[in-house]
Protein backbone atom coordinates (compact mmCIF):
# COMPACT_ATOMS: atom_id res chain seq x y z
CA UNK A 1 0.00 0.00 0.00
CA UNK A 2 1.56 3.36 -0.91
CA UNK A 3 -0.63 6.61 0.63
CA UNK A 4 -0.11 10.04 0.85
CA UNK A 5 1.92 10.65 3.90
CA UNK A 6 -2.03 12.65 4.95
CA UNK A 7 -3.38 9.61 4.99
CA UNK A 8 -1.09 7.46 6.02
CA UNK A 9 -0.96 10.18 9.40
CA UNK A 10 -4.24 9.81 10.15
CA UNK A 11 -4.62 5.96 9.77
CA UNK A 12 -1.63 4.71 11.47
CA UNK A 13 0.27 7.80 12.68
CA UNK A 14 -0.44 7.19 16.42
CA UNK A 15 1.70 4.92 18.51
CA UNK A 16 -1.85 3.04 19.12
CA UNK A 17 -2.20 2.71 15.61
CA UNK A 18 1.22 1.75 14.58
CA UNK A 19 1.21 -2.00 14.51
CA UNK A 20 -2.37 -1.88 12.57
CA UNK A 21 -1.02 -2.32 9.18
CA UNK A 22 2.27 -4.11 8.81
CA UNK A 23 2.40 -6.50 5.87
CA UNK A 24 -0.42 -8.23 4.32
CA UNK A 25 1.94 -10.89 3.27
CA UNK A 26 4.70 -10.92 5.50
CA UNK A 27 5.51 -14.19 7.66
CA UNK A 28 3.29 -16.53 5.05
CA UNK A 29 5.31 -19.51 5.14
CA UNK A 30 2.58 -21.71 3.90
CA UNK A 31 2.55 -19.35 0.85
CA UNK A 32 6.02 -19.32 0.57
CA UNK A 33 6.07 -23.28 0.89
CA UNK A 34 3.34 -23.34 -2.00
CA UNK A 35 5.26 -20.74 -4.08
CA UNK A 36 8.83 -22.78 -3.94
CA UNK A 37 6.74 -26.46 -4.42
CA UNK A 38 5.18 -24.34 -7.99
CA UNK A 39 8.72 -23.25 -9.21
CA UNK A 40 10.38 -26.75 -8.50
CA UNK A 41 7.47 -28.60 -10.49
CA UNK A 42 7.53 -25.65 -13.15
CA UNK A 43 11.72 -26.72 -13.36
CA UNK A 44 11.16 -30.64 -12.42
CA UNK A 45 8.52 -31.52 -15.48
CA UNK A 46 9.77 -28.99 -17.83
CA UNK A 47 6.41 -27.04 -18.17
CA UNK A 48 7.34 -24.05 -20.55
CA UNK A 49 9.06 -26.86 -22.71
CA UNK A 50 5.97 -29.00 -22.53
CA UNK A 51 3.84 -26.38 -23.49
CA UNK A 52 5.91 -25.40 -26.37
CA UNK A 53 5.92 -29.03 -28.02
CA UNK A 54 2.04 -29.90 -27.47
CA UNK A 55 1.19 -25.55 -28.09
CA UNK A 56 2.96 -26.66 -31.82
CA UNK A 57 1.24 -29.94 -32.10
CA UNK A 58 -1.94 -28.25 -30.88
CA UNK A 59 -1.04 -25.43 -33.99
CA UNK A 60 0.06 -27.71 -36.39
CA UNK A 61 -3.32 -30.08 -36.04
CA UNK A 62 -5.52 -26.68 -36.06
CA UNK A 63 -4.19 -25.78 -39.38
CA UNK A 64 -4.56 -28.97 -40.63
CA UNK A 65 -8.69 -27.95 -40.08
CA UNK A 66 -7.90 -24.85 -41.17
CA UNK A 67 -7.73 -25.98 -44.41
CA UNK A 68 -10.43 -28.45 -44.39
CA UNK A 69 -12.68 -25.62 -43.19
CA UNK A 70 -13.44 -22.39 -44.91
CA UNK A 71 -14.80 -21.07 -41.69
CA UNK A 72 -11.57 -20.82 -40.00
CA UNK A 73 -10.23 -18.04 -40.80
CA UNK A 74 -6.92 -17.88 -38.76
CA UNK A 75 -4.77 -20.01 -35.99
CA UNK A 76 -3.02 -17.92 -33.93
CA UNK A 77 -0.70 -18.46 -30.44
CA UNK A 78 2.15 -19.43 -28.55
CA UNK A 79 2.51 -22.67 -26.44
CA UNK A 80 -0.94 -23.77 -25.16
CA UNK A 81 -2.11 -20.20 -25.65
CA UNK A 82 -4.40 -20.76 -28.94
CA UNK A 83 -7.14 -18.75 -30.63
CA UNK A 84 -8.64 -19.67 -33.36
CA UNK A 85 -10.53 -16.79 -35.67
CA UNK A 86 -13.85 -17.67 -37.70
CA UNK A 87 -14.72 -15.85 -41.07
CA UNK A 88 -17.61 -14.12 -41.75
CA UNK A 89 -20.03 -15.39 -43.73
CA UNK A 90 -19.75 -15.14 -47.66
CA UNK A 91 -21.82 -11.99 -49.33
CA UNK A 92 -24.45 -14.15 -50.62
CA UNK A 93 -25.14 -14.95 -47.06
CA UNK A 94 -25.59 -11.22 -46.58
CA UNK A 95 -27.60 -9.83 -49.64
CA UNK A 96 -29.88 -12.95 -48.64
CA UNK A 97 -30.62 -11.76 -44.70
CA UNK A 98 -30.20 -8.02 -45.66
CA UNK A 99 -26.92 -8.11 -44.02
CA UNK A 100 -28.57 -10.04 -40.88
CA UNK A 101 -25.77 -12.48 -41.23
CA UNK A 102 -22.82 -10.68 -41.30
CA UNK A 103 -24.03 -8.57 -38.37
CA UNK A 104 -25.24 -11.48 -35.97
CA UNK A 105 -21.69 -13.95 -36.99
CA UNK A 106 -19.68 -10.55 -35.97
CA UNK A 107 -21.31 -10.58 -32.72
CA UNK A 108 -21.91 -14.50 -32.11
CA UNK A 109 -20.14 -17.26 -34.32
CA UNK A 110 -17.42 -17.46 -31.85
CA UNK A 111 -19.63 -18.12 -29.07
CA UNK A 112 -21.68 -20.61 -31.17
CA UNK A 113 -18.83 -22.21 -31.99
CA UNK A 114 -17.56 -22.14 -27.77
CA UNK A 115 -21.25 -23.11 -26.88
CA UNK A 116 -21.65 -26.35 -29.26
CA UNK A 117 -17.78 -27.65 -27.74
CA UNK A 118 -19.33 -26.67 -24.33
CA UNK A 119 -22.53 -28.39 -24.63
CA UNK A 120 -22.01 -31.67 -26.78
CA UNK A 121 -18.42 -32.16 -25.98
CA UNK A 122 -17.51 -30.80 -22.13
CA UNK A 123 -14.92 -28.57 -23.75
CA UNK A 124 -14.52 -25.17 -21.83
CA UNK A 125 -13.74 -22.22 -24.55
CA UNK A 126 -15.23 -18.58 -24.61
CA UNK A 127 -14.04 -16.03 -27.66
CA UNK A 128 -12.21 -13.22 -26.72
CA UNK A 129 -13.92 -9.59 -25.62
CA UNK A 130 -11.84 -7.54 -28.59
CA UNK A 131 -13.03 -9.97 -30.90
CA UNK A 132 -16.05 -12.39 -30.75
CA UNK A 133 -15.18 -14.03 -33.98
CA UNK A 134 -12.03 -15.51 -32.06
CA UNK A 135 -12.32 -18.40 -29.50
CA UNK A 136 -9.41 -19.08 -27.52
CA UNK A 137 -8.08 -22.18 -26.19
CA UNK A 138 -6.08 -22.27 -22.82
CA UNK A 139 -5.54 -26.42 -21.75
CA UNK A 140 -3.44 -26.49 -18.68
CA UNK A 141 0.22 -26.93 -18.71
CA UNK A 142 0.07 -30.51 -17.81
CA UNK A 143 -2.75 -31.06 -20.81
CA UNK A 144 -2.01 -34.92 -22.62
CA UNK A 145 -2.01 -35.55 -26.45
CA UNK A 146 -4.85 -37.74 -25.97
CA UNK A 147 -7.25 -34.93 -24.85
CA UNK A 148 -5.62 -32.38 -27.21
CA UNK A 149 -7.00 -35.04 -29.89
CA UNK A 150 -10.06 -35.26 -28.03
CA UNK A 151 -10.37 -31.00 -28.20
CA UNK A 152 -9.26 -31.52 -32.24
CA UNK A 153 -11.77 -34.33 -32.98
CA UNK A 154 -14.72 -32.32 -31.33
CA UNK A 155 -13.98 -28.76 -33.24
CA UNK A 156 -13.86 -31.60 -36.25
CA UNK A 157 -17.36 -32.49 -35.73
CA UNK A 158 -18.40 -29.18 -34.88
CA UNK A 159 -17.32 -27.93 -38.09
CA UNK A 160 -18.26 -30.69 -40.64
CA UNK A 161 -21.77 -30.43 -38.85
CA UNK A 162 -22.11 -26.57 -39.49
CA UNK A 163 -20.98 -25.40 -42.69
CA UNK A 164 -22.00 -21.89 -41.80
CA UNK A 165 -23.43 -19.36 -39.35
CA UNK A 166 -27.20 -20.17 -39.84
CA UNK A 167 -26.35 -24.09 -39.26
CA UNK A 168 -24.27 -23.44 -36.48
CA UNK A 169 -27.18 -21.15 -34.92
CA UNK A 170 -29.49 -23.87 -35.95
CA UNK A 171 -27.00 -26.37 -34.02
CA UNK A 172 -26.35 -24.46 -31.08
CA UNK A 173 -30.65 -23.34 -30.74
CA UNK A 174 -31.30 -27.60 -30.73
CA UNK A 175 -28.53 -28.53 -28.26
CA UNK A 176 -29.96 -26.13 -25.90
CA UNK A 177 -33.46 -27.22 -26.16
CA UNK A 178 -32.31 -30.38 -25.65
CA UNK A 179 -30.72 -29.99 -22.41
CA UNK A 180 -33.31 -27.55 -21.53
CA UNK A 181 -35.94 -30.63 -21.60
CA UNK A 182 -33.76 -32.59 -20.05
CA UNK A 183 -34.03 -30.88 -16.51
Amino acid sequence: MLPTDEIWKKAYGSMEKATLHTSTFGGNTRAAAAGIATLEVIYEENLPGKARESGGYLLQQLRSLQEKYPLIKDIRGRGLMVGIEFNQPGSLAGKATFGLASKLSEEYLGSLVAGELMNKYHIITAYTLNNPNVIRLEPPLGVTREQLDTLLQALDKVLAANKGFFSMAASSAKTMLKSLIKK
